[in-house]
C-alpha cells in the first residue's frame, strides 16, 4: 500500500524519481498524495539541479522533510510571475516548498537562496550517486 501511494505521488509530481530514505521506516509523502491537506509549507535545503523554462519549474535534490517526505530529487513549480532563479547547477540552496492540492498535489518552490558552497547536506548515498556527488 505504501509503495502504491508513493508511486501515485511520483506520477502526480511528473517524472521525478523517488529515492529511498536512508531510514526505511521514514514516511514518504503518501498523505499528501491522497489530498489530506489543502496546503503545506516547509523550509527545505538541497542542491539546485536546473531550470526548465518551458514548464517553469526547477529540479532539486532535497533533504528529508521529517514526517512529510523522504530525501529525493523533485521537479518543483515556480509561481506564475516568479523569475527563473539566477543559480548555477550544483549550488546548495535553501527554499520554501509548498504543497497545494490542485487536481492532485502540486509542489512549488519560492524564496530560493544560495547557501555557502561548503554547506553539508544530509542526503542518502543513493541520491548523492544519482546526482553525481
Amino acid at each position: 500500500m505504501k509503495r502504491t501511494a508513493l508511486l501515485a505521488a511520483a506520477l502526480l509530481m511528473g517524472s521525478a524519481p523517488l529515492v529511498p530514505a536512508s531510514d526505511p521506516g521514514q514516511p514518504g509523502h503518501q498523505g499528501h498524495a491522497r489530498g489530506e491537506m489543502a496546503e503545506s509549507r516547509h523550509e527545505v535545503r538541497g542542491i539546485y539541479l536546473g531550470y526548465d523554462a518551458e514548464a517553469h519549474r526547477i529540479s532539486v535534490a532535497h533533504e528529508a522533510i521529517p514526517g512529510v517526505m523522504r530525501a529525493m530529487r523533485m521537479n518543483l513549480r515556480l509561481a506564475e510571475g516568479d523569475a527563473a532563479p539566477g543559480l548555477t547547477e550544483g549550488e546548495r540552496i535553501r527554499f520554501t516548498m509548498t504543497g497545494r492540492v490542485e487536481q492532485g498535489m502540486s509542489w512549488y518552490a519560492d524564496a530560493i537562496e544560495a547557501l555557502p558552497a561548503d554547506t553539508e547536506l544530509e542526503l542518502p548515498e543513493r541520491l548523492r550517486e544519482m546526482i553525481g556527488l
